[in-house]
């Protein structure tokens, strides 16, 4: 019985230590604030796009700012099968071009790359990755 409980005790200290008390889940507005923050206190809100809704004048805004050379952000929303999914474009003052991701699923994930050597398209009905060409 001694063997039991102590294998017991063992298995209950080795699960404990996998509870993670620094996790906090990253909600939609933590996200959205994200951007927004690397975006910079001046950039132009170029808007959001709902699910099913054209990106047409959120895509042109952010491709006139990207041609001024004006920091901005935009959010475009779709839904997962499971979870909410928001993708969001930034560039900040410096001129980096960020495409972000987050996915609702299991507390939330945020994901961000750069968009090397961007230039603009004439590309504004598509995806908000359509607006730019990356050479990565």
């Amino acid at each position: 019985m001694l063997y039991k409980t102590s294998i017991f005790c063992v298995l209950l200290t080795l699960l404990s230590g996998c509870n993670d008390d620094d996790y906090h889940p990253i909600s939609l507005e933590d996200f959205e604030q994200e951007v927004i923050n690397l975006a910079g206190t001046q950039a132009i809100d170029c808007g959001k796009v709902a699910s099913n809704e054209s990106p047409l004048a959120v895509n042109t805004c952010v491709s006139d700012s990207f041609i001024i050379n004006k920091s901005f952000y935009a959010f475009y929303s779709a839904q997962g099968i499971d979870s909410s999914l928001v993708y969001a474009v930034s560039m900040d003052v410096n001129g980096v071009l960020l495409y972000w991701s987050y996915d609702s699923f299991d507390g939330g994930h945020i994901s961000s790359s750069v968009c090397e050597n961007p230039s603009a398209t004439s590309e504004f009905t598509g995806f908000h990755t359509d607006v730019f060409h990356c050479t990565e």
